[in-house]
């Protein structure tokens, strides 16, 4: 269960015409030109252009001029805090591997279900490239690094902070807790205010629409939370700010809230799931699937599609044990790993979750068309859910990262403050 590329796709074609159509004549002089210098380091019109055609591909397209300019100021101010982070490691002599940083990529790859050469070509189809990807891994990367390196040391959390925070868990058993996601956008001056909730608004349709949450928190998020695709975990009541509750308050699960204005800018929210404390969830059992699949790419077949439509029918109503799967494998032309592995329910996307929970082992689901192709899941064990007892070393980390990102978010303010910035 992966990440496709079908927004990217469809961002495509909207792309090309907005940037067309803002571009002057001398397109390829302004895109050498030098837009920003930051501590003497410039960022070029062609690097922006670059990293905007990600972001634009992935929000799935641009509908106006004011549009594009705003999600511009966007992806400049993300390039900047970037352009920052590395340099504040370079004085730290803080650097990662040209090898280090291919195997980041070939895991961001593996999350979107592609092979590295697979990303690449996907990320030169869009007009964007394999080095702006690894550029903004690498400024994720030796950040997480400086911070935790210079930071660590002076965050104290001490035992009775952790016990305190067992307790409350106990305390809630029962209650619900929520799984959420953000994306933070910043307003530095009062003359951005209407640009950036206009920003907030159109990212909050773009993923109402479709675009995905994670890839849009990636690249435009100002929190330290954008390298986990947003993710801010499990939270209880009690755990969220003000600005969260009032965000979260009325959202389904799947939905993303409108945006509020925080005291620093625009946050939004993304409601991934809901579940009760330390109460066993039936969405949390466990099973064991294979698959056979056939990819966006194969679909282009009629032949091949025909043919799969087929085997993948008369496994939903032959399929007797998962022993099976490398034979239909072998007939259907699937192009899929046919190894799914461990997942819970509540981790399979909605749309076949609830064929999957009615399966006996062995059986098949029906052929399931889905946005990075089609396939047809076998069911090979299952187990029941448990419940997770809160771990004293678990507790410990959460909130020992919890003040890391509030010290990184000072210290990267910090050196935004002291640093010689020149948009040009």
């Amino acid at each position: 269960m992966t990440t496709s590329f079908k927004s990217w796709k469809n961002g495509i074609l909207a792309l090309a015409g907005c940037l067309c159509a803002i571009q002057p004549v001398s397109a390829q002089q302004a895109l050498n030109s030098v837009e920003v210098l930051v501590n003497d380091e410039p960022i070029t019109s062609f690097d922006i252009d670059q990293r905007l055609r990600l972001v634009i591909a992935i929000s799935g397209g641009i509908r106006t001029e004011e549009e594009f300019l705003r999600v511009r100021e966007q992806v400049i101010r993300s390039m900047v805090d970037e352009k920052l982070e590395i340099q504040e490691a370079k004085q730290f002599e803080l650097e990662i591997s040209d090898a280090e940083l291919e195997s980041y990529f070939a895991r961001r790859s593996q999350g979107m279900g592609q092979t590295p050469e697979q990303f690449e070509q996907a990320l030169a189809n869009i007009g964007s490239s394999k080095k702006t990807m690894m550029e903004q891994m690498e400024a994720e990367i030796v950040w997480s690094r400086l911070v935790q390196g210079r930071m660590g040391a002076f965050v104290s959390v001490s035992d009775e902070e952790v016990e305190a925070s067992i307790k409350r868990i106990y305390d809630n058993k029962g209650k619900f807790e929520l799984r959420l996601a953000e994306i933070v956008l910043l307003v530095d001056s009062p003359e951005q205010e209407a640009s950036v909730k206009a920003t907030a608004e159109e990212l909050v349709s773009r993923i109402r629409g479709g675009a995905s949450f994670p890839e849009i928190a990636q690249q435009l998020s100002a929190s330290s939370s954008a390298a986990v695709g947003g993710d801010l975990g499990w939270l209880t009541a009690d755990d969220m700010d003000r600005n969260q509750a009032a965000a979260i308050e009325n959202v389904g699960v799947g939905e993303v809230a409108d945006p509020v204005r925080t005291a620093g800018g625009y946050l939004i929210l993304a409601l991934r799931d809901r579940r009760r404390v330390l109460t066993a969830d039936p969405l949390d059992a466990q099973v064991s699937l294979r698959q056979i699949g056939l990819s966006q790419e194969k679909l282009a077949d009629a032949d091949a599609v025909a043919r799969f439509e087929l085997i993948a029918n008369n496994l939903h109503k032959e399929a007797t044990s998962c022993g099976a799967v490398s034979r239909y494998v072998d007939e259907s032309g699937a192009d899929m790993p046919p190894e799914v592995g461990l997942l819970r329910i509540r981790d399979i996307q909605p749309e076949v979750r609830g064929e999957v929970e009615k399966l006996e082992i062995g059986q098949a689901t029906t052929l399931q068309k889905m946005s990075d192709g089609w396939r047809v899941l076998i069911l090979c064990d299952s187990r029941e859910p448990e419940v997770e007892e809160p771990q004293f070393d678990a507790i410990y980390d959460q909130i020992e990262q919890q003040r890391l990102s509030m010290m990184a978010r000072r210290y990267l303010r910090d050196i935004r403050r002291k640093s010689i910035i020149d948009y040009r």
